[in-house]
């Protein structure tokens, strides 16, 4: 689970720095605390869906956008 954590925290990341949005950003765009973010994005724990619908809709993306493929799966 660790590993798929890493994953979605980048594509997370990668979203943010494409909006170009810092956390403190997206953590006041999205209701969800800078702290926790900040964790989540160290991979220091799991999203929940209702996180990667309100960060999804800050940086304009689908929430399968911040969710590995198959081909990231192998």
């Amino acid at each position: 689970m660790e590993h798929l954590d890493q994953m979605v925290a980048g594509k997370v990341r990668l979203a943010m720095s494409d909006a170009g949005l810092r956390l403190e950003d997206l953590a006041a765009r999205s209701g969800l605390p800078a702290s926790d973010l900040r964790s989540l994005l160290a991979a220091h724990g799991s999203f929940t869906l209702d996180e990667l619908v309100r960060i999804a809709a800050v940086v304009r993306r689908r929430v399968v956008d911040l969710l590995p493929d198959q081909e990231e799966m192998r």
